[in-house]
């Protein structure tokens, strides 16, 4: 195909130590006909045929024959331009082409670079020893992030990675054997010591309704779980449980019915009130609840009346009763479970309170759960406002100012 010449774009950094040929250009002018096009890629970039093009500009033509070539990256581009010009080119120096295996190497095109710099695969090998160590690094950190989703196998993340299981096996061993408690992310981790958990502010970035401070999750991790166990959540809300999963190298499984934006890449969209869904981890080894404090989170998330928030408190009971039935039924002895929820409001005009927690205690101990620690999560006063306390003073109750962690074990 022809292209105007005035279109081709020609970048003097794809070529090391590049210096124009004048006598050639001007042979080549007198010789158009013979000559074979020019290679761009698909942004008009010339790869190949710098003397052909100039001598088509001498010769007074505006347009020339091209071969397009699609490049996938810049290094992808630079190689080739170093592939077609190694026969016909000013030669580089060993130093040019040192420089060049670095800035193309990737981890898979020794063979490549091997040939298009005419030098050994041991030289290649040598020249990019401390790159091959950090691509290295950087696809284990990969490797381990894809496992930490627990949404596949050893062997999956090993196929999507194209190395052995054995390699995946390794690398969480090492993790297991060092690299977490060595992580710079928990170094500074202090664990609460005592069964008051309380904080000045919320400690997470993300701002959404109803968050889970993420320090409280952190000493939850601590307490109950080791490296690579499974997590689940299904009320990933703002993804309090991702980050420390992350942080700490716990496998995580999260869900939500309504999925924020930010991200719904991360977290499955399902709706617990349907039931556990069909792919849970049966060797989940600790599950956090956050549930809709019912009345109290009433229109927060949605309007729509099958949301937990909405229910009416006896349909809410039912579903939350429905799910740790389901727990009991997929979790082996040992499981551990965590909610926290607060006691609703008093309802002024009834003068009494639901306490979730005590109700959500009785219910699981239905289906096998034990009650392992309850700890007290206290409010800021900034809860309530000068309408809501003078209402208490005139009625003689108290306002709740807490709220209730409690961890039960199958």
């Amino acid at each position: 195909m022809e292209m105007k010449i005035s279109e081709i774009i020609f970048r003097e950094d794809l070529y090391p130590r590049f210096e124009a040929d004048q006598a050639k250009i001007r042979e080549y002018s007198e010789n158009l006909e013979v000559l074979p096009p020019v290679i761009i890629n698909q942004d008009k970039i010339l790869i190949d045929g710098y003397h052909r093009m100039q001598a088509h500009r001498q010769a007074g033509k505006e347009v020339i024959e091209v071969i397009v070539e699609e490049t996938k990256s810049e290094n992808e581009l630079y190689l080739r331009a170093i592939e077609t010009n190694s026969t016909h080119g000013l030669q580089l120096s060993l130093k040019d082409k040192q420089r060049t295996a670095l800035k193309l190497y990737d981890g898979t095109n020794t063979e490549r670079l091997q040939k298009a710099l005419s030098v050994s695969e041991r030289t290649i090998r040598s020249w990019t020893l401390n790159k091959r160590k950090e691509i290295e690094e950087e696809r284990n950190e990969r490797i381990i992030a894809e496992y930490l989703k627990a949404e596949l196998t050893q062997q999956q993340v090993a196929d999507k990675f194209g190395v052995g299981v054995a390699t995946v096996n390794e690398l969480i061993k090492k993790f297991e054997n060092g690299k977490v408690a060595d992580s710079e992310n928990i170094k500074d981790f202090k664990p609460f010591l005592y069964n008051i958990w309380n904080v000045n502010k919320e400690s997470n970035k993300t701002n959404h309704f109803g968050l889970f401070p993420e320090v409280f999750m952190e000493n939850l991790i601590y307490y109950y779980t080791k490296p690579f166990d499974i997590v689940y959540d299904p009320f990933a809300g703002g993804g309090t449980t991702i980050d420390v999963c992350k942080k700490w190298f716990r496998r995580y499984y999260v869900s939500d019915r309504k999925p924020i934006p930010a991200r719904d890449k991360e977290i499955k969209k399902w709706d617990i009130a349907d039931g556990l869904p069909k792919d849970f981890k049966p060797k989940t080894k600790f599950i956090f609840l956050d549930p809709p404090y019912w009345t109290q989170a009433k229109s927060k998330y949605s309007e729509d009346p099958e949301d937990l928030a909405n229910m009416e408190l006896v349909e809410f009971e039912d579903k939350m009763k429905q799910l740790f039935k389901e727990l009991s039924k997929k979790c082996d002895t040992g499981t551990y479970m965590a909610f926290v929820i607060s006691a609703s409001q008093w309802k002024v005009d009834e003068h009494q309170r639901v306490d979730h927690a005590l109700d959500f205690v009785k219910m699981a101990e239905m289906f096998g759960w034990k009650v392992h620690e309850r700890i007290i999560c206290p409010y800021s006063t900034e809860q309530y406002s000068g309408t809501h306390v003078n209402i208490v003073k005139e009625e003689k109750i108290m306002l709740n100012l807490y709220r209730d962690l409690v961890v039960m074990k199958k």
